[in-house]
């Protein structure tokens, strides 16, 4: 699963509920059936360009918004941890590596 569909979907749901529009109002709005939006939604289809500006359309954003990596909570909760995560690990292996040395430098 690429990075960017799963930031993409993430994106989709939010501003879609954010606006209080469901699956079936979408698909209604851009022409196409529930399923297909419910298989945007779970990742098993990807929408051609045109589609993607119509549906940014609909929910009144710009298409970008649908691809940015910070667009939602959900993507800033990713964004977080991962970056906490990396920072964590630093910090560990820093301390290891200060204790080693004054575990070892004392004999």
């Amino acid at each position: 699963m690429s990075a960017i569909r799963v930031v993409f979907v993430n994106n989709l749901k939010f501003y879609r509920k954010k606006i209080g529009m469901s699956q079936e109002k979408l698909s209604h709005a851009v022409g196409r059936s529930i399923a297909y939006i419910n298989q945007i939604e779970n990742k098993d289809t990807w929408p051609q360009p045109e589609m993607v500006d119509k549906i940014a359309e609909i929910l009144g954003i710009p298409p970008s918004a649908l691809f940015r990596e910070d667009g939602c909570p959900e993507n800033k909760c990713a964004q977080f941890e991962e970056s906490f995560g990396r920072t964590l690990e630093a910090e560990l292996l820093s301390r290891i590596e200060d204790t080693v040395r004054n575990v070892f430098g004392s004999m």
